[in-house]
C-alpha cells in the first residue's frame, strides 16, 4: 500500500454494497482495508488488504482501529435482513446498533486517531411511513420504524449523531433507501431478476411469481449509491453529526421492475401473484427526498433504471 494514500477501513467488503465500494474506493487510488466474517475476500487488488474478523468482538475491532492510521471508515457491516430481525431482534440489535456502538468507540478513544471521516449506513424505513405515506421523505421527517431491523438502524444513527455533535468524531450517517444493481443482493429486483435467469436456461417454467407489484419504491443503483457515499466523506469534518438521504428521490412500482425484465428476457413468460410473496402491512409508497444530498455535493444519480435492471439480470445470468 502506499502511504502518501488515503487509508479507508471499509467493513462489509464481501457484501452487496461493500464490493462496489470497495471498487469506487480503489478507482480514487485510495488504499483499502476490507473487513468480513469470510476466510477470504473474492475482489483481489494490490490495494485492499483483507482481515476476517467478528466485529462483535470489542478487543478485534480496537486492535483494528489502533493498529492503523485510518484517513476515512465507510461502516457497511450489519444484517439486513427485516424478516429474521423478527424472529431474533437481539441479534439484529448487535449487528446493527452494538457494533457501531463499538466502532466510534474505539475511535473516540484512539489517542493517534486522525480519522477525517467516518460514515455510517442507515434505511429510509427509519421514517414513519405511515405518517406520510405518499409524500417524498426528507431528513426532518418524522421517525418511527416499523420493524426490529429498522429500529436497529435508527438507534445506530442516534449513536453517530451523538458521537458527531457531543465528541467531535467526524461522523455522518447515510439513511439509504431501496439499492439495486448487479451482485449478490437480496431485494425484490434481485428475486425477479434471478427467476427470469433460471427460465431463460430452462431451470424454472416460464412463470414469475411475484407479491404486490402495486406497491411503489424508491430504487437507487448500487453504483450510484457507492458514488454518494465517496462524496459524502469530504463533509465529515464539517458536517459531523449530519444525516443525508441517499436515494433516486423516485417512487416506481414493482409492476415497473417486471416489465423492464420482460424487455430485457430471452423468452416470454407469465406473471403470477404469489399470496405468499405479499406483506399486508407494508407501505404503499416508500420515497425518498435527496435535495440535501444534492446541494452539499455534486452528486446525482446517473444510471438510468432500464440499465440497472439490464444489469442485474446479467448478472444473474452469469451465475447459472
Amino acid at each position: 500500500m502506499t502511504q502518501a494514500s488515503p487509508l479507508v477501513l471499509l467493513t462489509g467488503v464481501n457484501g452487496f454494497v461493500g464490493q462496489h465500494m470497495a471498487l469506487r474506493l480503489l478507482e480514487q487510488g485510495m488504499d483499502v482495508v476490507g473487513i468480513g466474517r469470510r476466510a477470504f475476500c473474492e475482489l483481489q487488488h494490490p490495494h485492499l488488504a483483507y482481515i476476517s474478523g467478528d466485529m462483535a468482538q470489542e478487543s478485534f475491532i480496537k486492535q483494528l482501529v489502533t493498529r492503523h492510521s485510518f484517513t476515512y471508515i465507510i461502516h457497511l457491516a450489519g444484517a439486513n435482513d427485516v424478516s429474521a430481525s423478527y424472529k431474533d431482534p437481539v441479534s439484529v440489535m448487535e449487528a446493527n446498533a452494538w457494533c457501531t456502538l463499538q466502532l466510534l468507540e474505539a475511535v473516540r478513544t484512539d489517542s493517534t486517531s486522525g480519522l477525517q471521516g467516518f460514515l455510517a449506513i442507515g434505511t429510509g424505513y427509519e421514517y414513519d411511513l405511515e405518517a406520510i405515506p405518499a409524500a417524498p421523505l426528507a431528513e426532518t421527517a418524522q421517525m418511527l420504524p416499523a420493524s426490529p431491523y429498522a429500529w436497529s438502524k435508527l438507534i445506530m444513527a442516534s449513536m453517530v449523531q451523538m458521537y458527531g455533535r457531543v465528541y467531535g468524531i467526524p461522523a455522518l450517517l447515510a439513511r439509504t433507501f431501496n439499492l439495486i444493481g448487479p451482485g449478490p443482493a437480496t431485494g425484490v429486483c434481485a428475486v425477479l431478476a434471478k427467476q427470469v435467469a433460471q427460465m431463460e436456461k430452462g431451470l424454472l417454467p416460464p412463470e414469475l411469481r411475484v407479491g404486490n407489484t402495486t406497491v411503489r419504491r424508491d430504487f437507487l443503483d448500487v453504483r450510484d449509491a457507492a458514488d454518494a457515499y465517496l462524496a459524502l466523506l469530504p463533509l465529515a469534518s464539517s458536517a459531523s453529526g449530519s444525516i443525508y438521504n441517499v436515494c433516486s428521490g423516485t417512487a416506481v412500482p414493482i409492476s415497473a421492475i417486471i416489465d423492464l425484465l420482460k424487455r430485457c428476457a430471452n423468452i416470454p413468460f407469465e406473471v403470477t401473484v404469489d399470496e405468499r410473496l405479499i406483506r399486508h402491512s407494508e407501505a404503499a409508497v416508500v420515497q425518498g427526498d435527496n435535495a440535501k444530498l444534492r446541494q452539499a455535493t455534486a452528486w446525482q444519480p446517473g444510471i438510468p433504471l432500464a440499465q440497472t435492471v439490464l444489469d442485474t439480470l446479467n448478472y444473474y445470468r452469469s451465475l447459472v
